[in-house]
Parts: structure tokens; C-alpha cells; sequence
């Protein structure tokens, strides 16, 4: 993976929490749940990409496979320690890092594909 589509995911890391973050509060009241998960998946999930832009430069597919693996111990540390130790309010923070994470995984194949695509053009 290069800079150039790893920025381009930050930003897209960035603004999925910022639209979770808004729909959710449409949704529930629980508004500290609510910043809890979509900050933690939103900081997970960059710190991720920091990681696979330095550890997999030029593997993209490796890079991918990690962050996956990384994004379903998060969730399960958080559903099975985060959540009990700090007494949070499950639903709310659950949905809302599950959203965040799912929809960043969804968006990192598109940007790692156009970035490579922009990479060949040249």
C-alpha cells in the first residue's frame, strides 16, 4: 500500500465516523456510548492503516489480511472486556465501532484498487 491511497483512507476513515457518529444520534440517547465506539473504531482502524502503510508497503493483500484479523480481536476485546470493565452501555458503543469498522473494511479494497490504478497511469 503507498501514501498516497493510505491518506486517502484516513480521510475516508475520518469522515465514516463523523456519519456515524451524526446518524447515531439520531438513534439513541446514550451519546458517551456513542462517541466511545466511534472514536475507539475510528482510532483503531487509522492506527491500522499507520501500520500497513510502514509493515506492507508493497503488499497490499497482506496489509488487508492483518487489519482484519486486527478489526475482529478489537471487537471481541471490546464486546468481552472493554464493555464489563468499564460499564458502558453495550448496544450503542457495539453498533456503533461494528459500523465503523465495517464500513472502513468495506472502503479500504476501493481506495487500496483506485490508488493502484492512479499508480499504473503514470
Amino acid at each position: 500500500m503507498t501514501r498516497r491511497p493510505a491518506g486517502l483512507l484516513a480521510a475516508a476513515v475520518v469522515a465514516v465516523g463523523v456519519l456515524v457518529y451524526a446518524v447515531g444520534l439520531a438513534m439513541t440517547p446514550e451519546r458517551a456510548a456513542l462517541a466511545a465506539g466511534v472514536a475507539l473504531g475510528t482510532a483503531f482502524q487509522l492506527l491500522v492503516l499507520g501500520i500497513a502503510v510502514f509493515a506492507f508497503p508493497g503488499n497490499a493483500l497482506a496489509a488487508y489480511g492483518v487489519g482484519l484479523l486486527g478489526r475482529l480481536l478489537l471487537v471481541v476485546v471490546a464486546a468481552l472486556v472493554i464493555v464489563p470493565a468499564t460499564g458502558v452501555e453495550p448496544a450503542p458503543f457495539l453498533y456503533s465501532l461494528v459500523t465503523v469498522l465495517f464500513a472502513t473494511t468495506l472502503l479500504e479494497p476501493v481506495v487500496m484498487a483506485a490508488g493502484a490504478r492512479n499508480r499504473n497511469d503514470r
